[in-house]
């Protein structure tokens, strides 16, 4: 018979208490290893390799060094420990900002100097863009080395008996690029000063579409004299066109340099071209920075490749001849007019095409530009391989271009409506980006963070759940875009970047913002020290151009799982099988091999396929009907699509697992049916977990990942919703013990209810609105616990884990079952609201009352005096409240402070009880209220935007900025948002259930 105790608490809403909890508690149990003691000072205090950087905008080179000396102090109060220097132009419609000396120019060098210097004393590490703008280029670049593309000409002739001599006149070339200015150099003849010969070919005049044979194109190349432009051969008869291909520079200017900074872009395919750039800035940078090991600059950047135009570089047909064995000048027609060939013939061309650029970019730029930086002391990082199209006209193949680089990173946006035609997200770049540092065996995933353009809409809870997807889908660096460098005199909230968070010192909420930068780096630290676990690998194919997309977008295995990415080049090189698991030298293992769905497959990845099933790899794909490229085992094989027919198996609809390992690929069976076959359970689940993520609005209610480091498991979990959630939920883990780290406060604490069910651990999980965790498991003696928590509905009830034991956070009957029995509770919340006047202080020269009395809380907005109105910046309230109340043994006491915009700094009795920028906006208080009256201090900081409004709608001038409107809203017509202190403030007083 069970024992039952009934125990009534009055517990309300509780605190994320901002203590670090204690290390003799956590590390009293012998069998805690040095890993796990290491990652817990981490957690607690992450390195400044976690901690979050930043893109420094330096507008049109206009360079404060003063103001540079103050915004580095800044950052490191801040939390940020890393500057990506990163000079830029402004848009033309944008005339405040004057312009400074040119990139790279003396004048330019010294503010480099000093802000490297200046960062170094600070301990923060600095990066340096390798153009002013993006697309690595500049003045310096000599026409052999800019960026080149491909031109013809056309003549009409007549075939026949006669021979033909016909001077076929060089193509046409602009001078100018989109913009209007004269990139391409001339001499005095007209002709541009770079230009070289490709082809010269004949193909048959007036032909249907759809309709041309390579084997009517004729190259006639060597019948052409290039010095006299005359062609002198014989043709067929019939009328043919002359086609002369020259190859010259293509004018691509940098995208958005500074004013006095106007240049070409660098040729990305040509070696030479790369490293002629890189010396430049090398041996500019050498003479003023001495050894860059004794420097704090660290890294050179390569912003993502954002080219337009069309490309070509002079090596491209020897590569091309050497890849395929074929010449490519037959091909090049298609290239310009897919329309010629049929369409079977002009995708191969296109395939054919961009997997030679993509070849030559990663060879000839990304690694010859991590070699170079390698050589001397510097690191490379970059955006490589993406945002891909219809954005950007960008070629390589992401995985590997981003595996190329010391330190891979992409990009997120907020609000962004750019979709390529499969309906994936182009600028949501995480899940091939972390991809990629995993089985590259890279440590770091960068992410250029919270790109937008809601200028000064949003706070730190705003970007909470950004970054908690992004998290989810691999990121463990956050680089925040950006903090714009501000001269003095700019007045706030100042010169900003067209696009970006706008995350400098002259945010009004950046003095508190130091918690949420810690929160990033704790998240980040563990997802750095550990390795990601998934039961899934998935290659994606080797069709150009591959777009990945968001996580569970181009593949997905269900809900409950994860999976890995794999490209041709790892697969064929690195993947092997031990013990039916398919391995990674990192140290991966997966359950199960998918194939994307190929017509053709490479020809070398077919044979390692073939090897992996034979030694009992699970794969699983679509059958291609042919392969691609050449492959020496396997015309050593034979004919490939015999081996494609000896290896694919078409699975029954009922799968039995002992034909999973046969040395066959299944057909006809996803992922997802191969691990439930096979009982493989969800890695994390929840009754509810229906939905997989793609964009915000088709997120599930739980999202996660997991991490493995020696025994450990780490779960990130974040509620994606902006509402409480409680859920029963499942955790593949055997004879574990869970612990709660809570990456908003730093606390450790062992979870106080599980149970264990075959190969899962089930335990309650509350989660505040966006609330996220760490579920961490690791062997150890177990600790006395409940079992279950039972209550009247289907969820759990919501509840907090803490030091001291379990809390209610709602009213209700509950039950708490272990092996002993069981214990009820009653729950029955007590809360004193806070009644009546507050007064608010607001800062001199911004256009509010120095003070005013709000008879109760509501928005800055919605209050009488405008002045109110429009505030943006600090407020103080102050108020005088009575508490006859007193905390008993097992009773804690709360302030809640509700709801607030944006950040809330908190004093009682003149003693601070610290920052809140999360919900539950609450703060333990325990012994620090006295009986009678109390004094309560809130500072809240809003944004710029309702300053900005009020500027507009009236004529006067609090602010100065050079953005002049939220998009196409001039700030006349942009609405208020809400500011302040919103409440309701109330007092909670609530017993502690221990076990």
């Amino acid at each position: 018979m069970n024992t039952v105790k009934k125990i009534i608490l009055y517990p309300a809403v509780v605190t994320f208490a901002f203590l670090l909890f204690s290390y003799t508690y956590l590390t009293r149990d012998p069998e805690q290893s040095n890993t796990y003691s290491n990652l817990q000072k981490g957690f607690a205090d992450p390195p400044a390799i976690a901690r979050p950087k930043v893109y420094w905008w330096w507008l049109n080179g206009n360079v404060d060094t003063l103001r540079l000396k103050e915004e580095l102090l800044a950052m490191k109060k801040a939390g940020i420990s890393g500057v990506d220097i990163f000079e830029i132009g402004v848009p033309a419609s944008d005339r405040m900002i004057p312009p400074g000396p040119a990139f790279m120019s003396p004048e330019s060098l010294k503010a480099i100097k000093f802000a490297i210097e200046e960062a170094g004393k600070l301990n923060i590490d600095v990066g340096l863009n390798m153009a002013s703008s993006w697309n690595a280029g500049g003045s310096w670049t000599l026409p052999k080395h800019a960026a080149k593309s491909l031109y013809y000409s056309k003549v009409l002739v007549k075939g026949g008996n006669e021979r033909i001599k016909v001077i076929i006149p060089l193509p046409e070339i602009s001078k100018k690029d989109r913009a209007g200015k004269e990139l391409i150099p001339f001499d005095a003849q007209g002709k541009p000063l770079y230009f070289e010969e490709v082809a010269v070919v004949a193909l048959p005049a007036n032909i249907g579409k759809n309709t041309l044979d390579t084997t009517r194109i004729i190259n006639i190349s060597g019948f052409f004299d290039a010095a006299t432009a005359v062609l002198d051969c014989k043709l067929p008869s019939g009328e043919w066109e002359i086609h002369r291909y020259v190859c010259s520079n293509s004018g691509e200017p940098l995208m958005l340099p500074s004013a006095n900074s106007h240049g070409p872009i660098i040729d990305h395919f040509d070696s030479a071209a790369t490293e002629a750039h890189f010396m430049f800035m090398i041996n500019t940078l050498k003479p003023v920075l001495g050894d860059f090991k004794n420097s704090a600059l660290k890294s050179l950047y390569l912003a993502s490749y954002e080219a337009r135009g069309s490309v070509w570089t002079s090596s491209l047909p020897a590569e091309f001849k050497k890849r395929n064995g074929y010449d490519i000048s037959k091909l090049i027609p298609g290239i310009f007019n897919p329309d010629l060939f049929d369409k079977e013939t002009s995708e191969m061309i296109q395939t054919e095409f961009r997997k030679i650029l993509s070849e030559l970019m990663i060879r000839n730029f990304y690694r010859k530009a991590k070699k170079v930086a390698n050589t001397y002391g510097l690191k490379i990082n970059s955006e490589a391989g993406g945002p891909g199209l219809p954005v950007h006209n960008v070629p390589a193949e992401p995985l590997k271009a981003l595996g190329s680089l010391d330190i891979p990173r992409g990009e997120f946006w907020l609000k962004n409506t750019r979709y390529n035609q499969d309906s994936l997200n182009v600028l949501q770049v995480i899940k091939e980006v972390s991809a990629a540092s995993h089985i590259y065996g890279r440590k770091i995933v960068e992410q250029e963070a919270f790109t937008n353009r809601e200028h000064w809409q949003l706070g730190p809870l705003d970007l909470k759940p950004l970054a908690d997807r992004a998290f989810c889908e691999g990121m463990n660096r956050v680089v925040v875009h950006g903090f714009t460098h501000n001269p003095s005199g700019t007045g706030s909230p100042g010169y900003v970047y067209h696009a970006g968070l706008h995350y400098n010192d002259k945010t009004v909420w950046w003095a508190k913002n130091k918690p949420f930068n810690d929160y990033l780096s704790r998240i980040s630290y563990v997802l750095q020290e550990t390795g990601f676990f998934s039961d899934v690998l998935f290659y994606y194919g080797d069709k150009l151009p591959i777009v990945v997309g968001p996580k569970n977008a181009k593949f997905k295995v269900g809900p409950g799982y994860d999976y890995e990415m794999i490209n041709s080049e790892i697969l064929v090189r690195d993947l092997s099988v031990e013990n039916g698991k398919l391995v990674l030298p990192n140290g991966q293992k997966f359950s199960v091999l998918a194939l994307a769905t190929e017509d053709e497959m490479n020809a070398e990845v077919l044979v390692k396929l073939h090897e992996l099933a034979k030694k009992g790899a699970i794969i699983t794909g679509d059958k291609p009907k042919n392969t691609s490229g050449y492959s020496k085992q396997l015309k050593d094989k034979g004919d490939g699509s015999q081996l494609i027919d000896q290896l694919w198996l078409t699975a029954s609809k009922d799968p039995d697992v002992k034909n999973f390992r046969n040395g066959k690929i299944l057909s006809g069976l996803s992922s997802l049916q191969i691990l439930h076959a096979s009982n493989i359970s969800p890695d994390f689940n929840y009754p509810d977990n229906k939905r997989l993520v793609m964009d915000f609005d088709k997120l599930p209610i739980l999202d996660y990942t997991h991490y493995q480091k020696d025994d450990i498991d780490f779960y990130f979990v974040w509620n994606t919703t902006d509402k409480w959630v409680s859920r029963y939920c499942t955790f593949r883990q055997q004879g574990k013990i869970p612990e709660m780290w809570n990456p908003v406060s730093g606390e450790i604490l062992s979870a106080p209810v599980y149970n264990y069910k075959g190969d899962l651990v089930e335990m309650p999980l509350t989660l505040a609105p966006y609330g996220s965790t760490f579920v961490v498991f690791k062997n150890g003696a177990e600790r006395k616990h409940y079992n279950s928590i039972t209550s009247t509905g289907s969820h759990p009830p919501l509840t907090e884990v803490t030091a001291n034991g379990i809390r209610f956070l709602e009213p209700g009957n509950y039950e708490l079952k272990n092996s002993k029995g069981s214990e009820k509770v009653v729950s029955k919340p007590q809360i004193q609201k806070l009644e009546g006047a507050w007064d608010v202080s607001f800062p001199k020269g911004w256009g509010a009352p120095e003070k005013v009395s709000f008879p109760e809380l509501m928005s800055w907005s919605r209050f009488e005096d405008t002045g109110v109105q429009y505030f943006s910046g600090t407020a103080s309230y102050t108020k005088t409240f009575h508490f006859n109340g007193k905390a008993a043994k097992n009773q804690r006491i709360f302030l809640n402070m509700g709801d607030l915009s944006k950040v809330g700094e908190v004093w009682l009795n003149s003693k601070p009880l610290g920052i809140s920028w999360a919900k539950p906006y609450r703060f333990d208080v325990t012994g620090m209220l006295k009986t009678g009256n109390n004094i309560i201090k809130v500072e809240v900081a809003n944004n710029w935007s309702n300053r900005l409004t009020g500027d507009a709608i009236t004529g006067e001038k609090y602010t100065n900025t050079n953005l002049t409107s939220l998009g196409r809203l001039p700030w006349a017509k942009v609405p208020l948002l809400e500011s302040g202190l919103l409440g309701p403030v109330t007092i909670q007083t609530l017993d502690v259930m221990r076990e």
